[in-house]
This record gives C-alpha cells, structure tokens and sequence, in this order.
C-alpha cells in the first residue's frame, strides 16, 4: 500500500496516482499539494489507504480552505461525504475543488449542478445514516474486572462512527461506553474519547445489537408516490419520549434535507414549544405522509404510509399524541373527528393514553394580515401550554 500523498514526480501526460485515508485531513493534504501542482482532475487517481491506528493527529489544519478562493462550508460538506462508501466520492470531492479554485467561488450554491447535487445526495446519506445509528443503537451493561461499561454493535452502511461518537459523548458523558462496527469503534472512558479498530458482533456479551433495519422510505412500493421525485422522511426524537408531534407531510426544506420539521415553518414550531417549556430533542417529530405532497395529503397517499407511522407509535409509546393539521388529525381520530370543534382538548386514543389537536404551523404562516397570524399562533401555544399541563398533571398523580 502507497504512503498516503501524491506519488511523485509529477508527469502531466500519465497523470498521478494518490492514495489517500478515509479522513478529512488525509484529504485536505494531499488537495493541497495537487492544487499546488495545478494538477486539473481528469489527471488524477485516487486509491483509498487504511487508517493509521495510532491516534496520532497530523497537522492539517483548514488554512488552505480558510482561503478566500474556498467557501468556508465546502469542509464541513467534505467531512460528511468523507464518510460515505461510494467510490467515487474522492474524484467528486476534487472535482468540485477544483473548480471551487479555478473560478466558481459560487459553485456550492447552484443546486441544478450535477456534481454539486451528487455531493449533497452523499451527505443527505451520511446524515441519515447518523440519525439512524443514533436511534436505533442499543447498549448492554456488561461488568469486568469490576468497572462497568455499556457495549454495543452495529452494521452501519456509512463509516459515521467519528461523527456519532461526538453525539454520543453529549449524551452519555457519565457513562464508560463502547460502540463497535466493522470498520471501526468508538470508546468513552469518561474523560477521553478514543477511536480503534473494528469488531465482530459477537465481541459483545449478549449481542447488544441494533434491530433490522426495515425497508427504506425512498423504496416503499406500497406508497403511490412510489418512483416519483420525492424521498421518505422519517420521523426523528427519542425512544420513549412523552410526546409526540404528527404533522401531515413533509415541506419543500424537510423533502430537501430528510428531516422533519425544518426551515420557516420548523422555527415557528420551536418558538412555541419553548414558551410551553419543551425542547424539541425531548419530542418525537413524524408525519402521517412520509413524502413531498404540496398540498394536503389524500386519503390514499396516508393510508399507504400508515404502516410507517403506526410503527413509530408502536416504538415510541408516547403519552400523548399531538396532531398538526386536518390530515394528522383524521389518521388518527378518523373522518369524523371536527378539528374546528374540538381543537385543543385534550381527548382519550386508542394510540396513546391521550391526543390533542391542533394547528399547523404552516396555516399561522400562510396568514398575511399580522392580526390574524397573531391569534393563530396564540391558538397554537395555548393548545401545546395544554399538552404540557395534562403530561404535568398526570406525572404528579401516578406518582402520588
């Protein structure tokens, strides 16, 4: 295996061949010494080398993308892609650079560019996959030599484990934790956050592993948006959190990004839920449509994902339910539920052991008369103050 960095001497009529580590500073070395050389893509061939395992960081840095030639965002998107196992991600990467470099200084904002909508496709696929290890991973207690540690293993489809360790340490960061992959693993000993080779899964006691995947939203046969232009967008919160938001399909930002509840509409939301004294990592968020609509969903598109949002409630078990806009509500209440009549009271469900309606964010922000949109938006906290209160008041009476 070649020494990660350009092979030289440099001959432009037989090109270059570079070997590069799975790491954004493997790559911002060995970018630098070929936009040093002015060596153009179509000249260069990129090998992938193994990690070094010593832990050791090099010193990269971020001057040369620092560089007013170089938008500043371009790291943060290479480090995202760095991490997906598609080949040709290397060749992408530099490609873009280069002409980053060599006169496009606004390339990463034309998302009709194929190579520019390539690599965002790559970093929507590590950041799902992120969320998705997040979710799903599950650790088991295991006792040795008297120290206590929780273990777990997962298959991710993306090389994410330096990402989601972060995340990790921010949420477990009293505990000693170990996660393991085939590629790699990730250890938290309370003070140190250390990275090391990969692992099988039966190097966990128990098999602390994560469950099966189910099929993915973007192939769901079942849905008739199935093959059309639209992607799935699931639902995002905790295991086990007390409430849960039902929208009724994702907007133009949530279809963009994969996530729900984001851009004009998912900021409006958050306002409320802060004056009501919740935060948004605390919620589970979902839509009873799991696809770009444009409209309001119909009953054919919800009953083809109902399986989707059935799964999640069955996951989840939230205490309370509640739904924003007419299509979440009927999903759940069915045809006859009178959203107009019975919007905010808190009512019984067979889904949880209660359901709130009430409205969507986007009907306060479809209001162009400020009067109007004021006491819309008064509507939508004084139902969620609602929610919190009947979670609060239920809390106190199991426990006394």
């Amino acid at each position: 295996m070649c020494p990660p960095g350009p092979v030289l001497p440099f001959f432009p009529e037989v090109g270059v061949r570079v070997c590069v580590e799975p790491e954004l500073v493997s790559f911002q070395e060995v970018a630098r010494g070929l936009l040093a050389r002015q060596a153009p893509p179509e000249w260069v061939c990129f090998e992938e080398a193994s990690p070094r395992r010593s832990g050791r960081r090099r010193d990269g840095g971020a001057g040369w993308l620092a560089a007013p030639v170089v938008p500043r965002d371009f790291l943060a998107l290479a480090e995202k892609v760095l991490c997906h196992t598609a080949p040709e991600r290397w060749d992408l990467l530099y490609r873009v650079l280069w002409r980053l470099t060599h006169g496009e200084r606004g390339l990463l904002s034309r998302d009709a560019d194929l190579e520019v909508r390539r690599l965002r496709g790559l970093e929507r696929d590590v950041r799902r996959e992120m969320r998705e290890v997040v979710t799903r991973v599950r650790f088991r207690r295991v006792v040795a030599h008297g120290l206590e540690t929780y273990v777990a293993w997962h298959e991710p489809e993306h090389r994410v484990v330096r990402l989601v360790a972060r995340f990790l340490v921010r949420r477990f960061s009293t505990l000693r934790w170990s996660l393991l992959t085939p590629a790699a693993s990730a250890h938290w000993d309370l003070d140190r956050l250390t990275f090391g080779p990969g692992a099988a899964p039966d190097a966990v006691p128990g098999g602390a592993r994560a469950p099966a995947r189910r099929e993915p939203l973007s192939e769901c046969g079942r849905c008739p948006l199935h093959g059309g232009a639209t992607r799935g967008v699931r639902g995002e919160g905790p295991p086990g959190a007390a409430v849960m938001l039902v929208g009724d399909a994702p907007g133009v930002d949530d279809d963009r990004l994969g996530r729900p509840f984001i851009g004009q509409e998912g900021r409006l939301l958050e306002e409320v839920l802060s004056r009501a004294g919740l935060r948004r990592a605390e919620l589970y968020l979902t839509y009873v449509v799991k696809h770009f609509v444009g409209a309001e969903p119909r009953a054919a598109e919800v009953a083809a994902c109902r399986p989707w949002w059935e799964e999640e409630v069955a996951a989840v078990r939230p205490r309370i339910i509640i739904t924003l806009g007419d299509a979440a509500t009927r999903a759940l209440q069915g045809n006859g539920f009178h959203s107009r009549l019975n919007r905010g009271q808190v009512l019984p469900s067979p889904w949880a052991e209660a359901t709130l309606a009430t409205l969507h964010p986007l009907e306060v922000l479809s209001r162009t008369e400020p009067r109007e949109r004021a006491e819309l938006r008064i509507h939508l906290e004084a139902d969620v103050r609602a929610a919190v209160a009947w979670v609060k008041r239920t809390r106190v009476g199991r426990a006394s």
